[in-house]
């Protein structure tokens, strides 16, 4: 299937030709969704705006919108019993090593040159492209779902642990389909909201869309330690300015002001522009008492 770089915004009468390298996340949620075709003649496909983590953002063919058979982008669909079939779901939780190595990834990623993102993402287009010729079709094999949990409540003796992969997201790219899942958020550190000594809200931000990072009751209750030490990231932020935040919980939506939250309960579910807060308190402290 060939790959679509290029689509027509089309709405009340206008047309406008948009290029993958100028639009965003936020971009197709608030303006182009649902407008985008494609851009070959006597073709009036619709297109959806596909951007995913380490792969190369494209548009794609909405579903049950055709091109036609002389459009360059025609593909027919075959029905086929060949892959996997999906059944029911499970659950389970990952590793405090693998929350670290999320979180330092989400770090860097953020920081990567756009030359340094390419070169990436063609690494893992060559990826890709081996496990393809390497899967083995066929075996009609039934595998459940995977949904990885951080809320202590959720967990019990069954809860399985390995052999989950826990996704990354920009702020501006977490979805409806994300609430109730743990995911690793980043953005730019924004503000700091202290309530009282068990309750912290962080607001970052990343293309104009702002995600509330909350560390709630149950994560104080865990880790005592940490209580009355937030106010140490807030001194961070004044004195360095442009700083990421990445956190490791459990996605929500505030119904209050419709933006979606990410609620930390593990100790090291949380990273500040790629330092741990106990790395930060203590350099401050050992300042303070110099």
């Amino acid at each position: 299937m060939v790959s679509i770089y290029e689509a027509y915004y089309i709405e009340n009468g206008n047309r406008e030709l948009i290029n993958i390298n100028n639009i965003t996340v936020a971009d197709y949620v608030d303006r182009y969704k649902g407008n985008l075709y494609c851009t070959m003649p006597n073709c009036s496909a619709k297109l959806s705006y596909v951007s995913r983590e380490n792969h190369s953002d494209h548009f794609r063919t909405w579903r049950e919108s055709p091109h036609v058979e002389t459009c360059l982008y025609f593909f027919e669909k075959i029905k086929t019993r060949e892959g996997r079939r999906i059944a029911g779901e499970t659950t389970g939780i990952v590793s405090d090593e693998r929350i670290k190595k999320s979180l330092l990834e989400a770090f860097e990623l953020e920081m990567m040159s756009e030359e340094q993102r390419k070169l990436m993402r063609e690494k893992e287009r060559e990826k890709r492209k081996r496990r393809v010729r390497n899967r083995i079709r066929g075996s009609g094999e039934a595998t459940p779902a995977q949904r990885i949990i951080s809320n202590p409540k959720d967990i019990d003796e069954n809860t399985q642990s390995g052999g989950f992969r826990l996704y990354k997201k920009g702020a501006d790219a977490l979805s409806e389909k994300d609430i109730g899942e743990t995911r690793t958020v980043t953005g730019k550190l924004k503000r700091i909201k202290i309530e009282g000594s068990k309750n912290v809200l962080i607001e970052i931000e990343k293309n104009t869309k702002k995600v509330e990072i909350m560390f709630e009751e149950a994560f104080f209750a865990a880790n005592n330690r940490y209580t009355g030490m937030f106010h140490f990231i807030e001194r961070y932020l004044n004195d360095y300015g442009e700083l990421l935040f990445s956190a490791t919980g459990e996605v929500r939506k505030n119904k209050r002001n419709e933006r979606y939250e990410v609620v930390v309960f593990n100790s090291v579910g949380f990273l500040i522009h790629g330092r741990n807060l106990e790395s930060i308190a203590t350099e401050y402290s050992m300042e303070d008492n110099g």
